[in-house]
């Protein structure tokens, strides 16, 4: 069965909406304790959501899933971060910051000294997983992300530490992303941002990500960017990659629906590729949030709060998928409580400090460097040259890094993670 096909049977499911009891919860959990939840089970479970039983039902199915999480994975967090190197974007995404109809935002690609610069304060933080991250920038892809990665592959080795090299774009060719893997990547992610294609078509509705994209890089006019974009995954692991999945909470008003579809998504790739622990495949959880141009942002003014839920579907995740090879990816577009509850159920993997827009982590690098008494003389040089190419003061440059932000994030620094992380009885481990 094609995902495409299955998404219609999904669909059907996902239109029962009858919010179960705290004891139709409960019979279903112990019910189904050691085998695999069906697709009409795991809907009655995102039908708990509506229930004026959910804060008990929320308990009860965290309470299992914290269970599965500890039985899996025992305490450790594997951390990441991303590293935004471009901000340019080539698509025109309606829900999206950097889509390329935003005038509001100001755009930059920052030079690869100050990149590696960012990434060896990352690493020396204890975070080694690293997601290099362009929108969908074609000279950034193309020209540049083939060499960066090289680049933190020598830094890596210098600095005697391990690191996994993840990268995050736009969706692309078999050959393309053997390239990449060539060049040193480990990983890639793509959100699939909605499962539902009337929904993806009515807000992707230019460039890359609408058509999808050729060999020779230029945008197939006549192509189908929906479902180039889903089948991404398929053509990364044939490339020898790690994948990672997922659809943004919020964007498609049928939640159900877009839980269901990433869900089996998962079991799809894992039925045919070798997906393994020590190779694993990536359950995100991008949420709809603001955008960093408020007069040009098209978020409704209402959108559904996923923050109130956001730990429970973490946890139906991991019921649904409870393989030590899949991760769920609670991320840092929540509050710093609810994604460590979130980890806390179910998570294995999650981003720790998070500074977006590119060159988000340059003020904390300076301000570290020199608190250690450090030279900052030649960082700052690197910086002066970036702000000429802008047209600002470098003390102006700075201050606006955040927005230059796709999203608006949550931010903590990595030692606030650790901390609270070992309050809820979890480890960040160094390397996965």
């Amino acid at each position: 069965m094609t995902l495409e096909f299955s998404h219609k049977r999904l669909a059907q499911i996902s239109r029962y909406r009858m919010p179960p009891s705290l004891n139709d919860v409960e019979r279903l959990l112990s019910r189904s304790a050691g085998e695999t939840l069906s697709f009409e089970e795991i809907n009655t479970l995102i039908n708990g959501i509506g229930s004026a039983d959910f804060p008990r039902i929320k308990d009860c199915v965290i309470g299992a899933s914290s269970e599965l999480r500890r039985e899996i994975f025992g305490s450790k967090i594997i951390p990441m971060a991303p590293v935004e190197v471009s901000n340019y974007c080539a698509s025109d995404c309606q829900f999206c910051g950097w889509r390329s109809s935003n005038r509001d935002m100001e755009r930059i690609r920052i030079s690869e000294a100050l990149v590696l610069a960012q990434i060896r304060y990352l690493i020396e933080k204890g975070i080694h997983y690293i997601e290099l991250v362009g929108g969908d920038d074609v000279r950034f892809v193309r020209d540049i992300l083939p060499s960066l990665i090289r680049s933190i592959r020598r830094l890596s080795q210098e600095m005697g530490q391990p690191v996994k090299i993840c990268f995050c774009t736009m969706a692309l060719t078999a050959r393309q992303y053997a390239t990449l893997r060539e060049a040193g990547a480990d990983s890639m992610i793509v959100w699939q941002e909605t499962y539902d294609r009337d929904c993806y078509q009515r807000h992707v509705v230019r460039g890359p990500k609408a058509h999808g994209i050729g060999e020779r890089w230029r945008v197939d006019s006549h192509g189908d960017g929906y479902s180039f974009r889903l089948h991404a995954q398929e053509r990364a692991l044939d490339a020898g990659l790690e994948v990672a999945i997922g659809a943004i909470l919020g964007l498609n008003k049928n939640l159900n629906f877009e839980i269901l579809a990433t869900i089996d998504h998962a079991r799809c790739l894992r039925d045919r590729y070798p997906i393994a622990a020590d190779n694993p495949l990536i359950i995100g959880m991008p949420t709809w949030n603001p955008i960093t141009t408020p007069t040009t942002d098209r978020r409704p003014a209402y959108t559904d709060n996923i923050d109130t839920y956001f730990s429970y579907i973490a946890a139906l995740y991991l019921l649904a998928l409870p393989y030590e090879d899949t991760w769920v990816f609670p991320n840092c577009r929540v509050d710093i409580d609810t994604q460590v509850e979130s980890v806390q159920a179910a998570g294995v993997f999650t981003s720790t400090e998070v500074k977006l827009g590119p060159g988000g982590y340059l003020p904390a690098l300076l301000a570290s460097m020199r608190r250690r008494g450090e030279s900052t003389a030649e960082l700052e040089a690197l910086i002066e040259a970036e702000s000429r190419k802008q047209h600002v003061r470098p003390s102006d440059f700075l201050r606006a890094l955040d927005k230059k932000e796709q999203f608006v994030h949550y931010y903590g620094v990595h030692e606030e993670y650790v901390r609270k992380f070992a309050h809820a009885g979890l480890d960040i481990v160094r390397g996965w």
